[in-house]
Order: C-alpha cells, then sequence, then structure tokens
C-alpha cells in the first residue's frame, strides 16, 4: 500500500540501474556530441586542401603566441618538447579529441582525460578573448562564450571522472565492492 492508502507496484531492482544506466549512455552521447561533432569537422577541413591551409593560417598567429608565451615562461622554446609543426599539432589535437569522444561514449575514464586534456591545453590557446581589445566586438563576445563554454565542460569532466565509481578489492579474497563518493558500497 502506497503512501496515500493507493496500491503501488512492485518494482523491480534491475529496472532503475538499467534506467540509469541508459540515462548516463545519452548523457554521455549528447556531452561528447560537441567534441566529435567538432573532430569530424577539422578532419574534413584538413583534407581539403585550400580549407585546410585557410585553417592552418587562421590558427598560425595563436599557436605562435602560446609558443612564445610558453619560451617566456620556461626559458626555452617549444618545438624542443614538442616538435610539431602547426598542422602536426591541429590533427593530433584533433585526433585527441575525436578518440576522447569515442572513449568517452564507450564510459571510459581515458577518454574523460583525454578531453580534459584537449580543453585544457586547447581553450587558453585558442579562445583567448582577453587579447582582443575592442571588449564589445562580436570577435570578442563569441570568443569569451567558447572559453567559459569551454571552462564548464572541462568542469563538467572533472565532476564526472571524481563521481566516478571505483571497483576496489582483489580476486584473491579481499572484499569486492564499489568506493564512490556515497561511501564502499558491497556487491552482491
Amino acid at each position: 500500500v502506497g503512501r496515500w492508502g493507493s496500491r503501488v507496484a512492485p518494482r523491480r531492482k534491475d529496472s532503475g540501474v538499467a534506467a540509469m544506466g541508459a540515462t548516463a549512455f545519452v548523457g554521455r552521447c549528447m556531452f561528447a556530441f560537441v567534441f566529435l561533432a567538432s573532430a569530424v569537422n577539422k578532419l574534413q577541413t584538413l583534407s581539403d586542401p585550400v580549407a585546410g591551409a585557410a585553417t592552418l593560417a587562421s590558427i598560425a598567429p595563436r599557436l605562435a603566441a602560446a609558443r612564445a608565451l610558453f619560451a617566456a615562461k620556461i626559458g626555452f622554446p617549444l618545438y624542443l618538447v614538442l616538435p610539431f609543426t602547426d598542422g602536426q599539432l591541429l590533427l593530433l589535437g584533433t585526433l585527441t579529441e575525436g578518440m576522447g569522444a569515442v572513449l568517452f561514449v564507450a564510459d571510459s575514464s581515458l577518454g574523460a582525460k583525454m578531453l580534459m586534456l584537449f580543453t585544457l591545453v586547447v581553450t587558453p590557446v585558442m579562445h583567448a578573448f582577453w587579447l582582443i581589445p575592442d571588449k564589445h566586438s562580436a570577435g570578442y563576445q563569441v570568443e569569451m562564450i567558447m572559453f567559459y563554454k569551454n571552462v564548464a565542460m572541462f568542469g563538467a569532466l572533472l565532476f564526472w571522472h571524481a563521481t566516478r565509481p571505483v571497483v576496489v578489492g582483489s580476486r584473491r579474497g579481499g572484499t569486492r565492492g564499489i568506493a564512490s563518493a556515497a561511501g564502499r558500497v558491497k556487491l552482491e
């Protein structure tokens, strides 16, 4: 009998777990779509010689500024650590973004870490809105929105990673359970 005297149908234990798993999968798909669509778009653009050259020309000043800042901060050029051309860096970033998205959809923490790395490295380089002098221009507004969107997505990935259950124990006879932010849960 329910709270107000009505009959309540008994719920199966497994139905809630399955629904939660399906909801999490759909959520990961929706979240990763932004990264996957961006990676596919970049790969298509790079496959066209004219569009690829235009893209590289548009990002070259930002990469040059990032390299100069890095060299000024640590005292030696970035190419000694990462000896890649602009095109190779763009391709490496695009592959990290795309593979991270696919792995994240598959519920892999490696995918989340790849997306976090991509977002952490790319955001301040490609969306440096504070370098645009006209604070009322459309370019300033777009870059600021993109920067804060990426910060929010990084935060969501960090949250996902921090709340992800971790299987603890061993097969050699230890108690097997799941540790999470809520504490340890015994598996049956």
